[in-house]
């Protein structure tokens, strides 16, 4: 049993984490599975191998048998070891283009047009009916090009056949049949295309707030609560940088500001409303996953300066559970990279095995942990001790 090309393990406390470079995929082992594996790159043959695991583990022979031809198995399948069936990488590393279809926009007359700065981007944003103007700009406003800066793309909302279309430069990316539905494509759209041009490294599913010096990062899946927890934090005085994005940068593993405007779906109307009573009256807006949803722009003297990039204190896994107590408990770095990676939507560069250290490296040394919350003021004061 040898190491296919480009494998290699990186031990993160008593575990490891394999990289396998051709598959772009890293594999976690459990403290059994990291011991053959070491032993496996010592040059150690088989029989020296079950010997060993059986003293190290205290294991009957049969058992070590077990264990070695178990993880053999597994690590052939997943194309890790030599003369395994290859696993190559059939992914894309920034999410395609959509199927484009073209409208001559020669003919198309705009009635009205909105600047919004996001990230590195600044994008033009017209409209061809004051409808949708009055829908998507409460959405966008706080994102509003106050310092002059190039338009560095035009967005366009068009109607045309009885359909709304969303175009990015003259080519359509999104539609929609009415209004109502209108908002959450258009928010989605600035925020693909300022991410297309800005540099970084992981697009993470997270909430992001900040201290001044610091940020703290909550990675969830939907319906975790993470949108409550931050509207929460930033009601007590932290920092809004995201509601559902944290983008990481390679170089120190910072991350920058994306303010979008906070979801609020119909069940979080009313905790939202503890902190921002307007939510009550802001329009619903019809997502196409069939949620209804409004959007609260965050409270202008909230939202971190664009230029902030800031490194980061803690990541917290917060999970909504009404039934339990509020508390945060430290995890396991192993533990804390996978629930991230799970969690990431993007990676912008191909990984080789320095960038994958780099990234174990910064999991060991940042604190993580998991927050089980079902009192968001409870859960701002475990946030807040963090912080101090």
């Amino acid at each position: 049993m040898q190491a296919a090309v480009g494998t290699e393990l990186i031990v993160l406390g008593d575990q490891g984490v394999l990289f396998h470079e051709p598959a772009q995929r890293l594999y976690r082992l459990n403290t059994a599975a990291t011991y053959i594996w070491c032993l496996l790159e010592d040059g150690l043959a088989e029989e020296e191998i079950k010997a060993s695991l059986q003293e190290t583990f205290s294991l009957s022979l049969d058992e070590a048998v077990e264990f070695y031809c178990q993880s053999e198995a597994a690590w052939n399948d997943i194309g890790v070891l030599a003369g395994s069936p290859a696993v190559v990488f059939d992914g894309e590393v920034m999410p395609p283009e959509p199927d484009l279809i073209g409208i001559e926009m020669s003919a198309i007359e705009f009635v009205a047009e909105r600047e919004y700065s996001l990230l590195s981007s600044v994008i033009r944003m017209r409209f061809t009916a004051e409808s949708q103007l009055q829908v998507v700009d409460p959405v966008l406003r706080h994102l509003q090009n106050n310092k002059s800066l190039p338009v560095a793309v035009t967005l366009d909302v068009v109607s045309h056949d009885g359909r709304i279309f969303l175009c990015r430069d003259g080519q359509v990316c999104l539609s929609c049949d009415d209004v109502i539905s209108l908002a959450p494509l258009a928010k989605s759209l600035v925020w693909q295309t300022a991410v297309i041009n800005h540099d970084f490294f992981l697009d993470i599913h997270a909430g992001v707030v900040s201290d001044g010096k610091q940020c703290f990062v909550f990675p969830a899946a939907p319906g975790s609560g993470k949108s409550t927890l931050v509207t929460a934090l930033v009601a007590n005085g932290f920092e809004f940088f995201s509601d559902e994005i944290a983008l990481i940068h390679e170089e120190g593993f910072t991350v920058s500001p994306a303010p979008l405007s906070i979801c609020v779906k119909d069940a979080g109307v009313d905790v939202i409303a503890d902190y921002y009573p307007a939510v009550k009256a802001l329009q619903r807006h019809h997502r196409s996953d069939g949620k209804w949803v409004r959007y609260l722009p965050p409270p202008p003297e909230s939202i971190a300066a664009p230029d902030a990039v800031l490194p980061v204190g803690a990541i917290v896994f917060p999970q909504y559970n009404p039934d339990a107590e509020t508390c945060l408990s430290r995890i396991e770095s192993i533990d804390a990279l996978q629930r991230l990676m799970d969690e990431c939507l993007i990676v912008s560069s191909q990984l080789d095995i320095e960038k994958v250290r780099q990234l174990v490296a910064w999991i060991d040394a940042t604190p993580c942990y998991a927050l089980q919350v079902s009192d968001s003021n409870a859960a701002v004061a475990f946030v807040r001790a963090l912080a101090d």
